[in-house]
């Protein structure tokens, strides 16, 4: 019952945040274009409408923050992406839990040894309960940004071609670091992204999420290239 109570209070602190993370990415990837974003009227007040004589110079082209994004927001907030990984920690710490006690009972461990054992199943899946809610903020301000690119997409009458900068390190999954390697240096249309995504991710057997999440504490940003 602790373990359901404090994921319920981390998806309800990760779908608090879900609205801010939309709104950053869209915002970042309008800026990286010079667009000015317009806010819709009945649409929650996020935005400041800009003239395009302010801030930047050069033509600018105008796209809207409106229903559809805030849709977009309400899906993700239901937690179409990521439920699965909420459903499976729940039921792999209950499955934890019945073997320690298990055990405990074969091997007659006194009752404050027990609850010690337990208490470490439960730290180590809040630790990956964090690390979910970590990735689920970055996966919805990728789904903010490329929302973005696709309406500058439709103002300039042409597709850009993305790619995903890749966190490198130690913790670099071989499933990204292949990825990495693999995306053109022009990058690829969205559709063939994905599809390598795809790819790319059965052969190690991850399944993408949204249009760039393979893993849990993945690292990575979608990006138009210039």
């Amino acid at each position: 019952m602790l373990m359901i109570g404090l994921i319920k209070d981390i998806k309800l602190l990760v779908n608090n945040e879900l609205r801010d993370a939309y709104v950053h990415g869209f915002k970042s990837a309008s800026e990286e274009g010079k667009t000015n974003v317009v806010q819709k009227g009945g649409v929650n007040q996020r935005f400041q409408t800009t003239d395009d004589t302010s801030v930047y110079k050069g033509k600018r082209l105008d796209i809207d923050f409106d229903q559809e994004d805030e849709d977009a927001i309400r899906v993700l907030q239901e937690g179409k992406v990521q439920t699965n990984s909420y459903n499976e920690l729940s039921t792999v710490l209950a499955t934890k839990l019945n073997v320690v006690v298990t055990d405990s009972i074969t091997q007659g461990r006194s009752i404050p040894n027990t609850v010690a054992e337990m208490q470490k199943v439960i730290n180590t899946e809040t630790y990956k309960l964090t690390r979910i809610a970590r990735t689920e903020i970055t996966n919805v301000v990728n789904e903010g940004r490329l929302a973005s690119y696709k309406k500058q997409e439709k103002k300039r009458k042409k597709p850009f071609k993305y790619t995903l900068v890749v966190a490198s390190g130690p913790r670099t999954c071989d499933a990204h670091i292949e990825l990495q390697n693999r995306i053109p240096a022009k990058g690829l249309l969205i559709d063939d992204l994905i599809q390598l995504q795809q790819s790319v991710g059965a052969s190690h057997g991850l399944t993408l999420r949204g249009n760039s999440l393979l893993h849990p504490n993945q690292r990575t940003v979608l990006m138009r290239v210039p």
